[in-house]
């Protein structure tokens, strides 16, 4: 993020060994409210906002190549202020992601109000989210993280 409001399409690298940001290849179209995690080594950007419309994008950016890959849309439709993370498997061809809560919008437009409880698991290579059981509790922004067994 560069500090600005609204949409964004600056990506940053943040090297930890030397405490300094590095610029990547930038978003193809500037967001903001989205979800990103790392996969397999790829980075991976999923839906957000594009000038206040919800979106169900999902974009991703291979170690070493200069440009995102539009991957196919979540099938749950569009989401904005979720969690990801990735998950563990070796069944997809491009890797899977845990979504959690966040604002949902469905197939006829409407967006879910409270925050959504709902966690699905997306599989990168043909878009399609599995529902899983719900959070405890509806909210965000909210932070999370995993922790080694």
């Amino acid at each position: 993020h560069t500090g600005k409001r609204g949409d964004v399409s600056d990506v940053w690298r943040l090297d930890l060994a030397a405490l300094c940001w590095e610029p990547m290849p930038g978003l193809p179209t500037a967001v903001q409210s989205h979800a990103c995690c790392a996969v397999r080594g790829a980075l991976v950007v999923l839906g957000g906002r594009n000038q206040g419309n919800p979106t169900s994008s999902v974009e991703l950016l291979s170690k070493g190549e200069d440009a995102f890959l539009a991957l196919p849309p979540l099938s749950c439709g569009a989401l904005y202020n979720a969690a990801a993370f990735a998950v563990d498997e070796s069944d997809s061809a491009l890797g899977q992601v845990l979504l959690l809560g966040g604002t949902v919008v469905n197939a006829s437009g409407m967006t879910n109000t409270p925050p959504s409880s709902s966690m699905q698991i997306l599989d990168l290579a043909t878009g399609i989210c599995t529902p899983q059981p719900h959070l405890r509790n509806a909210e965000y922004p909210f932070a999370a993280a995993t922790l080694p067994e």
